[in-house]
């Protein structure tokens, strides 16, 4: 088996045809049958049903396909790493949740940055729950996370900062008026909720099942801006780290609970992982930049 002959395998998969896969591939059709015909007379299976109107993977085929496109995708990986450490230079892979990459990261990327403007990037714009699970499989090499399960999964981890999860509510809604909030005065408020894989979501929908009730969700995104622009709008209420409560905007509340949503956001790596030294690198100027 051979790295071409995946590659060709996955291109029909994602095709659905020999022939839309050699044009996106620009290689002849028999070269890919004869690239497929021989990884399956390698391994005695069969990877695609054939029949009159394309190809239909077969179970084999479908199992094949999940862990081609994993070996496919460490290798393209290990072939970046490779060319950067030739050229003495790593691309730092890292997990940004959306609400800490709009105050917290560009702050410690700008005076990173002013040390080592060499330094390269490859930002994943993800919830923290998606970001573990993208350093378990090494798709990346660090993430910044909420750490209040932590305790319970296994990473290590640099803790830096504490926030609170603010509920906020445009100037016009009643609930703006309120100083503090317990989970029943919004039981039956419209919400705007961050899409899956963000830990909040567990926070919030635990909340609302201590009082039997399901969280009234109109709009699901993870994009801030619309998010806001819903709250402004009076459309419903949001969830959001007490740093994205702009003072100088009066159009938007951010209000506390009584008993206080804490976040705890750190920076979190695989444990007994092989970092490269750019990893290792930022991480030890992040151990720094708190003591600023």
């Amino acid at each position: 088996m051979t790295l071409l002959q995946m590659k060709y395998f996955i291109a029909v998969c994602e095709s659905g045809s020999l022939t839309a896969a050699s044009k996106s591939l620009f290689v002849t059709q028999p070269a890919l049958s004869t690239a497929i015909n021989q990884l399956e007379k390698s391994y005695n299976l069969r990877l695609f049903e054939r029949k009159n109107h394309g190809l239909t993977l077969t179970k084999d085929g479908e199992f094949f396909y999940e862990k081609a496109k994993q070996l496919l995708n460490a290798y393209e990986i290990l072939d970046k790493d490779l060319k950067d450490l030739a050229q003495s230079k790593y691309t730092i892979r890292i997990g940004v949740p959306p609400m800490i990459g709009s105050f917290l990261f560009p702050k410690i990327y700008s005076q990173y940055m002013q040390f080592h403007p060499d330094a390269k990037f490859e930002i994943w714009e993800e919830g923290s729950l998606t970001i573990r699970k993208k350093i378990q499989n090494k798709t990346l090499d660090i993430g910044f996370s909420i750490l209040n399960d932590n305790a319970n999964e296994h990473y290590e981890k640099e803790d830096i900062l504490e926030t609170e999860l603010l509920y906020c509510v445009s100037r016009d809604n009643p609930i703006s008026k309120k100083e503090s909030l317990i989970i029943e005065d919004i039981k039956n408020e419209s919400i705007i909720m961050l899409r899956e894989g963000f830990f909040q979501n567990q926070l919030i929908n635990k909340m609302y099942q201590e009082v039997q009730a399901d969280p009234k969700i109109i709009l699901i995104s993870s994009q801030l801006s619309v998010i806001r622009n819903f709250v402004k709008m009076n459309a419903g209420g949001a969830f959001l780290m007490k740093e994205l409560v702009d003072i100088n905007d009066d159009s938007i509340v951010g209000i506390s609970f009584t008993n206080k949503l804490t976040l705890k956001i750190g920076l979190i790596w695989q444990k007994e992982a092989q970092l490269h030294l750019g990893a290792l690198d930022f991480i030890n100027f992040l151990r720094d930049f708190k003591q600023v």
